[in-house]
């Protein structure tokens, strides 16, 4: 959750945060069970508090062991796509792992249709 969106609110509301980070796990809910239909295993995730693009360079691959970031180039929307494109931006640049930036179109599709990307599925 992108705590910088709150600091210029003057009374702080804990349900406010609440709501952010219940859309936020539904949100990731709605992608794990994606990721389950397309074959992938074992997944999860977490919802953390502060600046995004450090959290995801410096502290998650540090308490983690991470050795690969993969990130999208863009955001949903043209806002989102220059504050994501920052966050990535800033990954690329300061993570001390390898990054993979992930490319979509400007309406965010995948650059590969279902079918396409079932070719790409492992095999067991």
């Amino acid at each position: 959750v992108d705590t910088r969106a709150f600091q210029n609110i003057s009374s702080f509301d804990t349900a406010m945060v609440e709501q952010v980070t219940e859309t936020a796990r539904k949100t990731m809910d709605g992608y794990v069970k994606e990721a389950k239909e397309a074959g992938l295993e074992n997944i999860s995730y977490s919802v953390e508090y502060g600046a995004p693009k450090v959290i995801i360079a410096k502290d998650l691959p540090k308490e983690l062991g991470t050795d690969l970031i993969m990130i999208g180039a863009t955001g949903l929307n043209a806002v989102e796509r220059l504050l994501i494109g920052s966050v990535t931006e800033y990954v690329t640049r300061t993570a001390d792992c390898d990054v993979l930036v992930v490319r979509t179109d400007l309406d965010n599709k995948p650059a590969l249709s279902k079918e396409q990307r079932k070719g790409f599925q492992r095999k067991d």
